[in-house]
């Protein structure tokens, strides 16, 4: 049975859970963002927050809900339904708009350390589109606008850069074990279920001095003018683990 709930996290009831995660937090927080007055997401089996850094495109883009006791969060996109960031309603990067229901994590992290992540993953619908990214490791921060170190996608149907090749639709509905091994100025690896299905990646570009590298999590993908229904994708996250190695 699933349950679903409209849970939102105050700033300041936020702050004093988080108070108590970080002595026994497995990586160790960088510069925060900022986040006040911010919708805040963090889990009690979740060691790393994340924010609505930008406008979502309605309430229901991201939702608590549970199932056979665990909580979880869901990520809904619909064809159109163009991003709150401020250059995603223009044309770039081979999208004419682009259409977001993504999280940013609240702190940053270091260029040249080993993170690995760790979490619950379910593909529910969708991702079988252009480019439907579900994990980015970005860096851009006020002063300093770059593009995402990482982008780990679907780009339609198949999981780009995967070896042997994966495909959504063989995963698409069931609870996935995945893992994010990467160091932010170099590389990464990603594991579905123990396989290694992308490995050795190089980042897409150097990571700048003057950013922040930092986690997003959701749902992002390019428009479609052509696309017609809802051409609807969603996502659910669990568990969500961060350590140093």
């Amino acid at each position: 049975m699933v349950k679903r709930t409209s849970v939102i996290v105050s700033s300041a009831c936020f702050m004093v859970g988080l108070l108590g995660q970080v002595a026994s937090a497995d990586y160790t927080p960088g510069s925060d963002f900022g986040y006040s007055n911010k919708t805040t997401y963090q889990d009690s089996d979740w060691n790393v927050s994340f924010y609505d850094n930008c406008a979502l495109p309605e309430y229901s883009s991201t939702e608590w809900v549970e199932e056979d006791g665990e909580r979880f969060l869901r990520f809904t996109l619909k064809n159109g339904q163009v991003g709150g960031c401020s250059n995603d309603n223009r044309e770039r990067n081979r999208g004419p708009w682009w259409e977001r229901a993504e999280v940013k994590q609240t702190n940053g992290l270091e260029r040249d350390r080993n993170y690995t992540l760790t979490f619950r993953v379910r593909f529910v619908e969708g991702f079988d589109t252009d480019r439907e990214s579900f994990l980015q490791l970005h860096q851009s921060v006020r002063g300093c606008r770059v593009g995402p170190l990482i982008i780990v996608k679907f780009n339609n149907g198949f999981l780009e850069g995967s070896f042997p090749l994966v495909r959504i639709a063989d995963y698409r509905g069931r609870w996935l074990d995945a893992r994010f091994d990467f160091k932010p100025s170099s590389h990464f690896d990603f594991y579905l279920d123990g396989e290694m299905v992308i490995q050795g990646q190089g980042t897409r570009r150097e990571a700048q001095a003057a950013c922040l590298p930092h986690l997003k999590i959701g749902v992002y993908r390019p428009g479609d003018k052509k696309a017609t229904g809802e051409r609807k994708s969603v996502l659910d996250i669990d568990k969500l683990w961060l350590v140093d190695r």
